[in-house]
């Protein structure tokens, strides 16, 4: 019985060959055709555009102009199994008559996004960044373009690298941690002589239990975060912060939590007050009831450990909840306190298949540098990256939608930055939602925002709702129109800080194609500015209203 025959030992050395070959040939099959998933796009897009401009000013009456533009752009994707990348870039010339003289001006702009993913589930690096004229005056906001207000306008370039490390697969511990590099500059301020130039490093972390863990379910997060502010000399503004929670099962659905929350925000190179470390220490108990991983509600009892004496001590009640509802719904929300009181945070997202909403709420201690690096998307449209209209945008299929190299999620609103990067306590909130049916289209967001300079006495306020529409009333023709709306508050130790802005910004318009590569459009445009506002500058004054005419045609070459 325990005798093998040299056939049967041959056989049995054949076959280990063979299994040994096998893959050989499989991962040389799979190295030979990659190239062939290689995929290089690229389209260029030419509009020439007429605007005719009349101008009603308080103080200078009416005002005529004429403005041409013509404006190439060229778009790039490339796709492989492990990479995708996009590069868009617009080069915008402009030709203005007026009442008083002509003028010409050049703008070139671009942006670009990249992923590369060596191995899946575990190792990805991305990148992005943009330059773009961005207003730098929040007073102006939704009324600043390269046809009015251009002096608002700031060339901004922005860049972010990062690095993400995934460990999903752990039966005990999971984890997720990402390192990542921005850099942001702009030609000048809102002041005009302190020009955002500034690094910022980041380590961000997570580790959680896996998926055999049962009667102790426990997650640990946290982030350090340094931006160096080299063209103010303020100093650079570190932030750090770090929480976690064990909740310990006693009976069916329900456990008891341990909870404990750190956080640090620091300005260096500083002898003043403003100098001190702002930090805010909290630990709790309380229970925890959890259906599962997504589906859970948390009470706890928490005590504070602060620097400020008004806070320290303090007993309060903490939140923390994940729900999701079905596939298509998921909410989740915070609530304790922080260094400077009550604190909170939302997200809710819904997705069906002609309706897609998004609302999130967030508090942070941030500055203009951060907000330009990595900005807040919600979008809940996904659109070519030649689009220029939304009637060209479509509703993804789910909640956790990942755009493909040519494609990109489009926000319907953007947020109101002023360029003079003070540190501020930015609490935001940002709607949007999106309806894609049969001949329409249409896109509505609200947002609010308070900014609260902690290095002084100042606070600023806006709230902004918008809507875009795009009606097909036939095969090859669209209307499309849009309303945005702003208040902008803001207060203050000085005076020019202090006052009150409503912005209009609206337009009304006709597409029509003519075959695949032409489009002419007309469209009627309407922008207002009410108020007393006026940190900056505005080249029509606080009030005035400006109406458009203008027709272009768009040709696509791909």
């Amino acid at each position: 019985m325990g005798i093998i025959t040299q056939s049967a030992a041959n056989r049995r050395d054949t076959m280990r060959k063979s299994r040994l070959i096998k893959p050989t040939l499989v991962a040389a099959a799979v190295a030979t055709s990659l190239p062939a998933f290689a995929k290089l796009d690229v389209n260029a897009v030419a509009t020439a555009e007429t605007i005719y401009q009349s101008v009603d000013t308080e103080e200078n009456g009416n005002r005529s102009l004429t403005t041409v533009t013509v404006a190439p752009k060229v778009n790039a994707t490339y796709q492989t199994r492990t990479f995708q990348g996009l590069w868009s870039g617009t080069y915008t010339h402009l030709e203005r008559d007026n009442d008083d003289a002509s003028q010409r001006q050049d703008y070139a702009e671009y942006s670009y996004s990249a992923q590369w993913v060596p191995f899946e589930n575990l190792l990805s690096f991305q990148a992005a960044g943009a330059l773009n004229y961005q207003n730098t005056n929040s007073a102006n906001f939704l009324v600043s373009d390269f046809i009015a207000n251009s002096d608002s306008l700031a060339k901004t370039r922005s860049n972010r690298l990062s690095s993400t490390l995934t460990l999903d697969q752990g039966d005990w511990v999971r984890g997720q941690g990402t390192a990542s590099y921005s850099d942001t500059a702009s030609e000048r301020s809102l002041t005009n002589n302190n020009a955002l130039d500034n690094d910022s490093y980041q380590l961000s972390g997570t580790l959680l239990n896996g998926d055999k863990a049962k009667y102790f379910i426990w997650s640990v997060t946290g982030t350090y975060q340094n931006t160096e502010r080299g063209q103010t000399n303020d100093g650079d503004f570190e932030s750090r912060a770090g929480d976690g929670y064990i909740d310990t099962r006693i009976y069916g659905d329900w456990a008891i939590r341990l909870t404990a929350r750190h956080e640090a925000n620091q300005i260096s190179d500083r002898d003043d007050t403003n100098s001190l470390v702002r930090e805010f220490n909290s630990y709790g108990v309380g229970l925890t009831y959890r259906q599962a991983e997504n589906r859970y509600i948390s009470l706890t009892a928490n005590k504070s450990d602060s620097d400020l004496e008004e806070d320290d001590g303090e007993t309060f009640v903490g939140v923390d909840m994940q729900w999701a509802l079905s596939t298509r719904t998921r909410v989740a929300a915070t609530y304790g306190r922080r260094f400077y009181g009550e604190s909170a945070s939302a997200s809710i997202g819904y997705n069906s298949k002609y309706l897609r909403t998004s609302f999130s709420y967030s508090e942070d201690v941030t500055n203009t540098s951060r907000l330009l690096a990595d900005p807040e998307n919600l979008g809940v449209f996904v659109c070519p990256a030649s689009s220029t209209s939304i009637a060209d945008c479509f509703q993804p299929n789910s909640l956790n939608y990942t755009p493909d190299a040519s494609e990109q999620l489009v926000q319907v609103t953007s947020q109101n930055l002023e360029f003079d990067d003070n540190i501020i306590l930015r609490k935001s909130a940002n709607f949007q939602a999106g309806y894609d049916f049969s001949r329409i289209t249409l896109a509505f967001s609200w947002r609010y925002t308070e900014d609260d300079y902690l290095d002084e006495d100042r606070l600023r306020r806006t709230y902004s709702f918008g809507t875009n529409v795009a009606y097909k009333i036939g095969s090859y023709t669209n209307i499309t129109s849009s309303i945005n709306y702003a208040n902008i508050t803001g207060q203050g130790a000085e005076d020019v800080f202090r006052g009150e802005s409503d912005n209009w910004n609206a337009s009304i318009g006709l597409e029509r194609e003519f075959g695949r590569r032409l489009k002419a459009s007309i469209d009627a445009s309407y922008l207002k500015q009410e108020g007393d506002l006026n940190t900056g500058i505005s080249q029509f004054g606080n009030n005035y209203t400006d109406r458009r005419l203008s027709a272009s045609i768009t040709y696509t070459y791909d």
